[in-house]
């Protein structure tokens, strides 16, 4: 898992430690505290893609 990589994403699965989704825009904590935003060409397949890895979806979790 540590050097897979999502098309046009420039860091690995296992440097994404949390995201948020607002309008196609994801919006990317990487474990090293730094913040991105990350516009995929297909919203729902790098979404799937992050679930796939287990990247917590913090649009998910409780108040």
């Amino acid at each position: 898992m540590k050097n897979t990589f999502y098309p046009q994403l420039e860091y690995p699965v296992s440097e994404l430690s949390a995201y948020s989704l607002a309008i196609g825009i994801f919006v990317i904590s990487l474990k090293s505290d730094e913040i991105i935003r990350f516009e995929p060409a297909d919203v729902e397949h790098f979404k799937k893609w992050l679930q796939k890895y287990n990247v917590r979806n913090v649009d998910e979790e409780e108040l």
